[in-house]
């Protein structure tokens, strides 16, 4: 008989050492040919194609259910937004199992825990030059105000917060001042600069429904042409 493993390489054990082999290269064909006869009348029979199609809509139907199942982060609270920009009227807490629409909706983390934030920008000063502010502050949503916080200024609220509305406030105390004020200034000239932009970030914040950790706000004023040590 002929060994099939040398017949897949078109060579059987006893035609070996002549480099030949008695079987025609067809009938190596001939199981794959018998197979696909098989299924295709298996296919004809209306009882199986319904067999089939069972077991396709079922897998379909708990791998959407599967998908539709989303967790809300330890430590932030979760939004359903659909693709449309639309949020679900609810807030959910941190760990809840949330339901959402495959490919229609998206569960959105947004994080509780104060998050640092650092922020650099350059300004306009008062003679005409350019100033470098560093900003770090620690900011927070509140709660039942976050659908409100995320339309605003996106899941990065803190981010987005210190672009649209702190740099508004630093450019409008900066330009105030000149350049060797904020930068050369002493201490009694520069504390109450950085006190009124605190003091401007922190109404800000109330008005946007953020927490500001205002003990934990510093901000310095750099000479941007300056070489760093």
């Amino acid at each position: 008989k002929p060994c099939w493993l040398w017949a897949a390489l078109r060579y059987c054990r006893a035609c070996w050492p002549h480099q030949r082999c008695h079987l025609a290269p067809g009938r190596l064909f001939w199981p794959m040919a018998s197979r696909a006869a098989r299924i295709a009348a298996w296919l004809r029979k209306t009882e199986n194609l319904k067999n089939l199609g069972r077991m396709v809509g079922g897998v379909s139907f708990f791998s959407l259910c599967l998908l539709s199942m989303k967790r809300v982060a330890p430590g932030h609270v979760g939004l359903i937004e659909d693709r449309m920009g639309n949020l679900r009227p609810y807030i959910y807490d941190d760990g809840q199992l949330v339901i959402a629409i495959p490919l229609w909706q998206r569960c959105i983390n947004m994080r509780l825990i104060p998050v640092k934030k650092r922020f650099i920008k350059e300004y306009k000063t008062k003679d005409g030059r350019d100033v470098e502010v560093r900003l770090l502050c620690r900011l927070q949503p509140k709660v039942h105000w976050v659908p409100e916080v995320y339309y605003k200024f996106g899941k990065d609220y803190g981010r987005g917060f210190l672009e649209k509305e702190a740099s508004i406030d630093i450019s409008e105390v900066v330009k105030q001042h000149t350049f060797d004020e904020l930068v050369k200034g002493t201490d009694e000239v520069v504390d109450p600069i950085a006190e009124e932009i605190s003091q401007r970030l922190f109404d800000a914040c109330a008005f946007h429904k953020l927490k500001i950790a205002k003990e934990e706000t510093a901000i310095v004023f750099l000479d941007p042409d300056a070489e760093v040590e």
